[in-house]
């Protein structure tokens, strides 16, 4: 089997086909929700436009969960639909689609493309199984918490696809395929993406929607968080959910299997080749860049960018290749996402959301509100891409926040943290990756995300509670100058207190 990663190929041999006649039926009542919505009786404190935003929105969110219609389009229909039905001008629906977020998230994954024409993903995994050595309980701890590590400096969906490849092999030597699939093979076709989404969330190098939860409650409150803050806040956490990921998987599919064979010991890995030491110094050299940022005042975009250019200088990879092999979906939705986030902060329609919320956690320690954040956060990314959903939810649970009255920092961070509790496979990319090798099925899926939701959000909260004063998280909102309304031009912030 080959060891050669293409993401592409992935992501398109992962998507089942739609009958022209499904996808008909999802569009016809995508659009009858729509208009259902549109017809009600447009609330006082709504107003019409973010009235049209909450018809469009759910027309946009049943396009992303049926797959009637492939999903990047979608996000394309997405700026279509805010800009026909006046809820945006044409410049304020598109500009989101080129923030330098999500140029950011597009450098990310392009690395990861290029990183997957070497040997380089071969090489960490044969590290991971000379950790975790034969014993079973032991390798998939390795490897939950190695793969939790590793997207926390690359990109989830990356790793997972990295480590899935790379354990592949090890399946088929023992015999193990899709039709065969046993705990073993579950709880390992469960345990990287799990592990790799929790690391999404640890760094902005980890997914789009850590930069993207920063970015917005930037623009929100004017409280910018940086590089190393926001893995200050961030990392702990994060380590901490894979933990209770890999406890909620034991305890779901616990392997059968305690020993590995012998004839599945790790082959030597031949010496690397001058342009993989090449890419590695390069990459090396970025990471520092990366930590520096707070420093040096330089985007991470721009780093990013650079990466690849120095890169195609040395002609480490094929240019050809990484055109072919880039997923193009998941960048196309976040910059969607990216966009409905801001029309939805810009039409009122987040702050009205708040409000329907806030009754439910008036008067609540900081702590309840960020599990009744979390909760909410697992719905909302089960039904479209974590980063999209981040990107809508950070300008809901924001305000709602503060008619609560409590710090909002610690709430925006939630978002990042909770969008990797989905309770669908189709809730991000690296749980939508795996189940496209076809060893689970979705309510198999659902067993294990409905009961690591539970754990996962307890474990949280008190890791929180504990981590945020000790890293030195604001807790005061009138420190950070939280405005009582928030209107915005363009990307600029007008305070009317």
């Amino acid at each position: 089997m080959s060891a050669e990663v293409s993401i592409a190929k992935i992501e398109e041999e992962g998507g089942a086909d739609k009958s022209q006649k499904f996808a008909l039926k999802w569009i016809a009542v995508s659009l009858a929700v729509g208009l259902l919505i549109w017809l009600l009786p447009t609330p006082e404190a709504l107003g019409a436009r973010g009235h049209a935003f909450l018809a469009l929105l759910a027309v946009i969110v049943l396009l992303w969960t049926s797959e009637a219609i492939p999903i990047g389009v979608t996000a394309i229909l997405a700026g279509c639909g805010l800009i026909i039905f006046n809820i945006q001008p044409a410049a304020r629906a598109w500009e989101p689609y080129a923030d330098r977020t999500v140029i950011f998230v597009f450098f990310i994954i392009m690395l990861g493309v290029m990183l997957g024409q070497t040997t380089l993903p071969n090489r960490i995994m044969a590290y991971i199984l000379k950790l975790g050595g034969t014993n079973v309980k032991r390798l998939s701890f390795t490897l939950c918490m190695g793969a939790t590590f590793m997207a926390a400096w690359t990109h989830d969906a990356t790793i997972t696809i990295i480590l899935l490849y790379a354990i592949m092999p090890m399946f088929l030597k023992m015999g193990l395929t899709p039709d065969k699939s046993n705990n073993f093979t579950k709880h390992f076709m469960f345990v990287i993406p799990l592990g790799s989404a929790c690391g999404g969330g640890a760094t902005f190098l980890g997914s789009g929607r850590s930069p993207a939860s920063a970015e917005l409650l930037g623009k929100i409150t004017g409280y910018n968080i940086g590089f190393l803050e926001y893995a200050l806040y961030q990392f702990v956490p994060s380590m901490i959910l894979g933990v209770a990921t890999w406890l909620a998987i034991w305890i779901i599919y616990p392997p059968k299997i305690k020993e590995l064979p012998g004839e599945l010991a790790i082959e030597k890995m031949p010496p690397m080749t001058n342009h993989e030491k090449i890419l590695s110094w390069v990459l090396g050299v970025t990471f520092i860049l990366w930590f520096l940022t707070d420093l040096t005042k330089i985007h991470v975009s721009a780093i990013g960018g650079l990466f690849i250019v120095v890169c195609m200088i040395f002609k480490v990879v094929s240019w050809k290749r990484c055109l072919d092999e880039y997923p193009w979906n998941p960048i196309m939705v976040f910059g969607a996402g990216f966009s409905l986030g801001v029309a939805m902060l810009e039409t009122g329609a987040g702050k009205w959301l708040a409000t329907q919320f806030a009754p439910y956690i008036m008067g609540s320690a900081w702590p309840v509100v960020a599990a009744g954040t979390a909760w909410l956060s697992a719905v909302i990314t089960s039904f479209m891409a974590n980063a999209a959903a981040t990107a809508l939810l950070v300008p809901v649970v924001v305000p709602l926040a503060d008619l609560a009255n409590t710090p909002v920092a610690p709430i925006a961070m939630t978002v990042p943290l909770a969008t990797t509790f989905v309770l669908l496979v189709i809730g991000c990319p690296p749980t939508l990756i795996a189940y496209g090798f076809g060893y689970f099925t979705q309510w198999e899926a659902f067993k294990v995300f409905i009961f690591r939701t539970f754990l996962s959000i307890i474990l949280m909260v008190l890791c929180m509670a504990v981590w945020y004063p000790l890293a030195g998280m604001p807790g005061n909102i009138n420190n950070m100058q939280t405005p009582a309304k928030l209107t915005v031009t363009g990307y600029e912030l007008v305070v009317d207190k």
